[in-house]
């Protein structure tokens, strides 16, 4: 532990950066009643159902960076009037922050024709609804868990290889893909292996985070792998939210690495979206009580050999000898953050380099490269702007010990 407090008290007298403010978003599913539902009570609904108002209440004028909709926004069958009459006066207040997936009951209009009309190009490419964007220093995708009207969702489905080639293209150190059905969960759907593929591909490129409704709850697993086993180091933690205002539904059987559950009060999920991590919040609507709250570090993928930084824009990666002439590469250790890095190099328990990449185009129209090591072994490391291809390296002579890294003048091409 004192080693690891070092490397980051060296780092940053190395170069203290500021940062912008984290971004905020709210997310839920399972949203907004037919305007038929016997609770739906003119808009208003009742205590226990159609609840589409009371939290979008939560959502307006609260100053989020996005909303992201879980699926099964408007129901019983997604219609573009029904969304007309009863999302849009609620949730439909929030306008272009929404970013919107679709559930099965917007596919019960065939081709979820009411679903693409109401939100129109921020739903993406009305045959295919999946998508994805950048907020703050995270890459976020949307995903359509309606395998069977657009081609399917395992591997050499179209979306599949759109996933995969997306998460090549986006190599953030922190990623959040969401979609409508759980992988995982403890509510009346249980776990559902037809969403395998999408969790392989994205726990073998590192993401952080997956959110989902579908069931009528709140739940929050711990961090798995796509076997379901816990996972601290590289899993990915699944929280579902299908309390957006549809009636909730008990659990059935408890999974494992179920952390937290609640099936009594409507609500919306808030995340702060750090640059090394994430916050997480239930915010229940007016008369709820119930909360959970936490936060996690992002990780790096399983063996990852580069770190990608400043939303992968520099890729840094280092090669070691040491005295008994054994050679290796670099291993990068979580936790990942977006503009800084750690290596270990022959052991993941003894961490060797912190690499950092600091944005100073605002300043004098630069990016500078700051690394500290503790140690005496012979290393290589290399940055590479991935934009324009130019490459930096840095060396150490075996049993030197190493000087600290500051590079000011390399990368001159901004932004």
């Amino acid at each position: 532990m004192k080693l690891r407090n070092a490397f980051f008290a060296a780092l940053l007298l190395l170069a203290p950066a500021a940062r912008a403010a984290d971004p905020v978003i709210a997310a839920a599913g399972d949203i907004a009643c037919d305007p038929n539902d016997p609770h739906y009570n003119g808009g208003d609904g009742t205590p226990t159902a159609c609840r589409q108002r009371a939290t979008s209440d939560l959502l307006v004028g609260a100053g989020y960076d996005a909303v992201l909709l879980l699926g099964d926004n408007q129901y019983v069958d997604g219609t573009l009037a029904k969304y007309q009459a009863v999302f849009q006066p609620t949730w439909g207040r929030l306008g272009a922050l929404l970013r919107p997936a679709p559930g099965n009951h917007e596919y019960l209009t065939p081709g979820a024709a009411g679903y693409y009309d109401y939100f129109g190009p921020a739903a993406g490419d009305r045959s295919r609804g999946y998508y994805s964007f950048d907020l703050g220093t995270w890459h976020l995708i949307a995903l359509n868990s309606n395998c069977g009207d657009i081609g399917g969702c395992g591997p050499g489905s179209p979306q599949l290889q759109w996933l995969a080639a997306d998460l090549i293209a986006h190599r953030q150190a922190c990623t959040l893909a969401y979609w409508h059905h759980p992988r995982f969960s403890s509510g009346l759907h249980n776990d559902d292996v037809t969403y395998d593929a999408f969790w392989q591909t994205l726990y073998q490129a590192g993401a952080d985070l997956v959110l989902v409704g579908h069931d009528h709850d709140y739940e929050r697993f711990a961090p798995q792998d796509p076997a379901g086993r816990a996972d601290s180091r590289y899993g990915i933690r699944e929280l579902v939210a299908g309390t957006g205002g549809q009636e909730l539904r008990p659990f059935a059987a408890l999974r494992p690495n179920s952390e937290a559950r609640n099936a009594k009060d409507h609500g919306v999920l808030e995340l702060r979206l750090r640059a090394d991590g994430y916050d997480w919040r239930f915010l229940p609507a007016a008369g709820g009580a119930f909360t959970d709250s936490g936060g996690a570090a992002c990780h790096n993928p399983p063996n990852a050999t580069s770190l990608f930084l400043h939303q992968g824009r520099f890729k840094a990666e280092v090669a070691w000898r040491d005295f008994r002439g054994r050679t290796g590469v670099g291993k990068a250790a979580s936790p990942a953050a977006d503009g800084a890095g750690i290596f270990s190099f022959n052991s993941p328990q003894n961490w060797e380099m912190l690499v950092k990449v600091i944005d100073g185009c605002a300043a004098d129209n630069h990016f500078s490269v700051y690394a500290a090591a503790m140690t005496d072994l012979a290393y290589t490391l290399t940055v590479t702007d991935t934009r324009t291809g130019r490459v930096a390296r840095y060396r150490n002579k075996l049993g030197q010990r190493a000087r600290p890294v500051a590079d000011k003048t390399t990368f001159d091409t901004c932004p």
